[in-house]
Formats: structure tokens, C-alpha cells, sequence
């Protein structure tokens, strides 16, 4: 039954990476919208600070940036509640999955019957190199997204974008059709 419990495993991981895969993405997309938020607060406060505009008082303008920081404050609020729900939500959904794959691998063990076991053994035996392929392809996704993370917050070196050329095809003449005369 060591198959079983090779398999049973290996969507365990499956189910891990995707997790992992998920906040990571989560994550990343948090700190985007924080530093989308913070450069244009930033941006805004440099704008009327800096400039002299007519009938704006220095008044008028801390109280539109005041303005201006309270929306930033309310929204950076708001994407940390959200995307902790979204964490929340994605936690459970894979505690429930693994939960359930634990408990049909338990039930798989406690089969007796030499039928029974040699056909799951078979199944397994089938399936058990869709399995490891699943487990490198969810390894090889929560790189990428640890990636797409450090691209995101900054601490990577962004490496050059590889610039890929289409050919252009070439326009089709339209094809004219002479009208049939009926006889």
C-alpha cells in the first residue's frame, strides 16, 4: 500500500504548493497595491506642495492632502482586511482538501480484500507518475510566483524582458465572386 501512501502524499504537497502559491501571489499583489498607493500619495502631496496654484491657499492645500491621506489610509486598510480574508479562505480550503485526501488514504489502507488491493494497486501504479509530475509542476509554480514576489516588492534585480519579434503576415487579397444570373 506504499503506493497509496506515495500518492496520497504527493497531492498532499500538491495541495501545500498551490497554498503557498496562492498567498505568495496574494502577497505579491498586496505589496503592488501598497506601493501603487504610496507613490501616487506621494506624488499628489509633491504636486500641490510644490506648485503655486491660483486661488489655493496654503490652507487648501494640507487640507486636500489631509484629504488625500485619509483615502490612502482607508484604502491601504481595506486591501490588508481583504487579502487576509482571501488568506483566511485559501487556508481552509486547503486544510479541508488535505484533510480529505488523508481520509481517503486512511480508508484505502484499511482494505482487506486481495481483489480489491490489487486493483488499486494497478490504479496506482498508472497514476503514480501523473503524481510526481503534479508534485514538480506545483514546485516549479511557487518559484515562479516567489519571482513574480521579489519582482513586485523590489528586492530582485529585474532582469531584461526578452523581446520576442512576430512575423507579420501577410494581408489576403479579398476574393470577388462574380453574381450568378438566374436563368
Amino acid at each position: 500500500m506504499s503506493t497509496q501512501t506515495n500518492i496520497a502524499s504527493a497531492a498532499i504537497h500538491v495541495v501545500g504548493q498551490y497554498n503557498d502559491a496562492g498567498k505568495t501571489l496574494v502577497g505579491a499583489y498586496r505589496t503592488g497595491v501598497q506601493r501603487l498607493l504610496g507613490g501616487a500619495a506621494s506624488r499628489y502631496s509633491e504636486f500641490l506642495g510644490n506648485r503655486q496654484i491660483p486661488m489655493v491657499s496654503e490652507q487648501i492645500k494640507a487640507n486636500l492632502i489631509g484629504a488625500q491621506e485619509k483615502v490612502h489610509g482607508f484604502l491601504s486598510n481595506r486591501l490588508d482586511i481583504d487579502t487576509s480574508r482571501i488568506v483566511n479562505a485559501m487556508d481552509r480550503v486547503a486544510a479541508g482538501t488535505t484533510s480529505g485526501i488523508e481520509t481517503v488514504a486512511n480508508r484505502v489502507a484499511q482494505i482487506e480484500s486481495p481483489a480489491a488491493t490489487t486493483v488499486l494497486n494497478a490504479l496506482s501504479a498508472v497514476n503514480q507518475p501523473f503524481a510526481t509530475v503534479s508534485v514538480q509542476i506545483a514546485d516549479r509554480i511557487v518559484a515562479g510566483t516567489k519571482q513574480i514576489e521579489a519582482r513586485v516588492s523590489g528586492t530582485e534585480e529585474a532582469a531584461p524582458v526578452r523581446t520576442v519579434k512576430a512575423k507579420v503576415a501577410a494581408a489576403k487579397k479579398p476574393v470577388r465572386r462574380a453574381a450568378r444570373k438566374a436563368a
